[in-house]
């Protein structure tokens, strides 16, 4: 019986270490300043925030065994939008993106422009939210920026991610995850 006893409590022991380990590794990030938060599975680090302009910041996540890489722009809105139904926002949301696009042409990338049925509305954490792939050309080579944009009245945050387009089904599957955490004011 003290056997049975004894070996229940090791290995009850053991499933709480193994528990608090894992649940250790993964870690919150959380803005006080901004008000945003988000949740990072193991191996996924931040750097930053990097603040500049009025009320905007700039957040690098960055996956260390791959070297997967995304940015997390931030901007509060100082005053804050009037509350307004999620399909006026959402056709905001595609203004926004063609506007991405306008800028990135500005500022030299060749061949920039947002990939046409690529456009995917959906709510993250009750905010409006889209995400979408633009196509453009480095040094000659086929490259995409992956892009997903959360709105609400007191903030607009931005995901964006550059990379080589055959690496494109990949990173989505392992950033979508943490994109999903995002809590925003």
């Amino acid at each position: 019986m003290r056997s049975l006893q004894a070996r229940l409590f090791g290995a009850s022991l053991l499933c709480l270490i193994a528990g608090s380990l894992a649940y250790s590794q993964a870690s919150e990030y959380r803005d006080n300043e901004s008000g945003v938060s988000l949740s990072l599975p193991p191996g996924w680090r931040w750097i930053g925030p990097e603040r500049w302009g009025d009320h905007q910041s700039t957040l690098l996540l960055r996956e260390l065994g791959t070297g997967h890489e995304i940015k997390l722009y931030v901007k509060n809105l100082e005053p804050p939008e009037a509350v307004m139904p999620a399909r006026k926002m959402n056709k905001r949301l595609l203004k926004q993106a063609q506007r991405k696009a306008d800028q990135r042409t500005g500022e030299g990338f060749e061949n920039y422009h947002n990939r046409e049925n690529s456009f995917e509305l959906k709510p993250i954490n009750g905010r409006s939210a889209m995400s979408w792939v633009a196509d453009y050309t480095k040094n000659g080579r086929h490259m995409v920026e992956y892009l997903t944009r959360v709105r609400s009245e007191n903030t607009s945050a931005l995901f964006f991610a550059r990379l080589p387009f055959e690496r494109l089904d990949n990173f989505k599957a392992r950033i979508d995850p943490i994109i999903e955490t995002l809590q925003v004011p």
